[in-house]
């Protein structure tokens, strides 16, 4: 399986999440909180795309019941949401690119559409190789929808903007992208750095 991303995540990548189930169950319920919320945001500051704004507002749904199956996880398992914290891959994302800026709402498509592709990416590792099988089937029942996630924000990117323009930043955030995820720590939560041991290759497609 491809994804629309410039480095691909090493398998090894597994084994570090595993290494603590509760943070990273942890991490995600948040990830879920902050999808949903950048969801809603574009909906209020783009009042005048209509099927965008109810597009959006299927995923804020979709986001707030996947945060439930979550936390019951998290819950089931011993864990116990945690104070919000920030999300430093997301962060660097919104810093770097707007560097290079030429429309603030083109970028957060791309961005939303890049953080569900990596997403998608570390779902399918996680339910095809995670030893833990609770774990394997819960992230296997949150790809369908992640993968439609990330071909939304994509899709709405070209029909507002353009294929040209959407496809040129979308090339570029990608490359910006695989610069962060190099660069970030490795450790046991969704967006998380790679393992140093390992050295991630190029998507292909």
């Amino acid at each position: 399986m491809s994804f629309p991303l410039d480095v691909e995540t090493p398998e090894d990548w597994v084994a570090v999440a595993e290494s603590d189930v509760r943070r990273l169950l942890d991490d995600h319920a948040h990830c879920e909180l902050k999808a949903a919320s950048s969801a809603h945001a574009l909906i209020a500051k783009n009042p005048g795309h209509g099927e965008l704004a109810r597009a959006l507002s299927r995923v804020v749904i979709e986001e707030m019941e996947h945060f439930e199956i979550v936390l019951a996880e998290l819950e089931a398992r011993g864990g116990a949401l945690s104070d919000q914290a920030e999300n430093p891959y997301a962060s660097q994302l919104h810093r770097r690119s707007a560097v290079t800026r030429k429309s603030l709402v083109l970028d957060r498509l791309v961005i939303a559409h890049l953080i569900e592709a990596r997403s998608l990416e570390r779902f399918h590792l996680l339910a095809n190789h995670a030893v833990d099988e609770r774990l394997r089937a819960l992230f296997a029942e949150l790809l369908p929808s992640e993968a439609a996630h990330q071909g939304m924000y994509a899709k709405f990117a070209r029909r507002i903007f353009g294929r040209e323009r959407a496809d040129e930043r979308i090339a570029t955030l990608r490359a910006v992208e695989a610069e962060v995820m190099r660069e970030l720590p490795p450790g046991p939560t969704v967006h998380s750095g790679f393992p140093r041991a390992a050295a991630p290759s190029p998507t292909r497609g």
